[in-house]
């Protein structure tokens, strides 16, 4: 309809225009009627009837346009959405084509690793082949959840913000050495904070991610310091870490797939986290940032729509 309303004016304007002139004739202010060569002209009725001709022909032609271009959107919107189809039935068939293969490789490798006969060398050299093994696991079923993503599907239920956090400390705590801590800083004055609107499932992987990257380049004798307020309108989660830092060169490219800067070089991970984190959080209409000094760790900074606030 917007698209139209400058056909509309463009069409109403030209009427009246020639309206107008019917009617500055019509009451003597312009000659009625005129004469043009040997011809009378009734200037008050041709100006009427060309202003509606003309404005019938302005109207028709912003018509047409726009019906071209509606067509022409929705034939790219057709497109891409079998763009989009195409792409989740071709992860889709690679997760169940490599599922198998990766399952059987892995057993294999831990029935190499009960072998007596298994020298230090080879033990060393299997462990680095089964990590690599649950590397590719990993990035399957990232790259399947990635494309399977939709703002359509996503379940849309109040949440508790802080006993979200706390599920996601526990999960990613279960995997870290005894001597990381993660710190859990929650606002409670002058009010708790209230509940978010999404699904709790998928914002505890946004959460848990985060963290485990928290942990995975911070030393070992450090801690995470997990922050959350609000102010009314947005949840803010901060996630805090003294770690290895991001280069600066790097914060433009950490949200792009497979991307790995030089600090995770050697650091187990599929290259899709933070991905996967941005994608959620945008169909979540929320916001993500980072900042970040080399060597001295990084802040990430994740902002929610309150349950309230949410249309």
């Amino acid at each position: 309809m917007k698209r139209l309303l400058p056909g509309l004016i463009a069409a109403l304007v030209v009427i009246l225009f020639g309206f107008g002139i019917s009617g500055l004739a019509a009451v003597n202010i312009l000659p009625n009627p005129n004469f043009a060569a040997t011809y009378q002209v009734d200037l008050a009725g041709l100006a009427s009837r060309l202003g509606l001709l003309i404005g019938i022909i302005v109207l028709i032609a912003f018509l047409a346009i726009w019906a071209v271009q509606s067509r022409i959107e929705r034939k790219q919107a057709e497109a891409q959405n079998e763009q989009i189809s195409s792409q989740r039935r071709f992860f889709q068939r690679l997760d169940h084509e490599l599922k198998n293969p990766l399952t059987i490789i892995r057993l294999g490798i831990v029935n190499l690793q009960q072998s007596p006969d298994l020298s230090s060398e080879q033990g060393h050299s299997l462990e680095r082949i089964s990590v690599q093994v649950q590397r590719l696991q990993k990035l399957v079923i990232d790259l399947r959840l990635l494309y399977e993503l939709d703002a359509s599907r996503i379940e849309r239920k109040p949440v508790n913000l802080r006993d979200l956090m706390e599920e996601a400390i526990d999960l990613s705590a279960q995997v870290a050495e005894p001597s990381r801590q993660i710190n859990l800083n929650v606002q409670q004055m002058p009010w708790p904070v209230s509940d978010i609107l999404g699904d709790r499932d998928l914002l505890v992987l946004v959460f848990r991610n985060l963290l485990d990257n928290a942990l995975k380049f911070s030393a070992a004798s450090s801690s995470v310091e997990v922050r959350v307020t609000e102010d009314g309108r947005m949840a803010s989660v901060e996630i805090v870490d003294t770690g290895t830092g991001i280069p600066v060169e790097e914060l433009a490219h950490i949200f792009e797939e497979l991307y790995r800067g030089e600090n995770a070089r050697g650091v187990p991970g599929s290259g899709l986290g933070l991905k996967l984190v941005e994608r959620i959080i945008s169909l979540h209409q929320g916001d993500i940032q980072v900042r970040s000094k080399p060597e001295m760790g990084s802040v990430f900074t994740i902002k929610l729509p309150l349950a309230s606030e949410t249309p």
